[in-house]
């Protein structure tokens, strides 16, 4: 089967396109490591998180770091709900009573 010329360059164009905008359109995920302070002394970890995505920690936290490149929020509720505390990029912070269950970032 043979291509007209203008096929094929709508074609070229059209993988251009994709090539062009597709990361555009992929998850982005912030860089670095946030880190957050389990209620039993140890600490918990979540790497290169996606933005958007709700991270449940495993135990409710006191403190936590956020060693990334994309501010984050922590909910009191598992879930990314409840009372919000805004943690920026490259901060930490203890909590007096408040206790962080989940956290999403960007």
């Amino acid at each position: 089967m043979k291509l007209t010329y203008a096929t094929r360059a709508v074609l070229t164009a059209g993988a251009a396109l994709i090539l062009a905008t597709g990361p555009a359109f992929s998850a982005q995920a912030a860089s670095g490591t946030f880190v957050f302070d389990r209620i039993d002394g140890t600490h918990g970890a979540i790497t290169n998180p996606t933005n958007g995505r709700c991270y449940d920690f495993d135990m409710p936290a006191f403190g936590a770091d956020n060693r990334t490149d994309t501010d984050a929020v922590v909910f009191d509720t598992y879930g990314c709900s409840g009372v919000q505390q805004p943690l920026p990029k490259h901060t930490g912070e203890t909590w007096g009573s408040y206790r962080g269950e989940s956290v999403r970032f960007g």
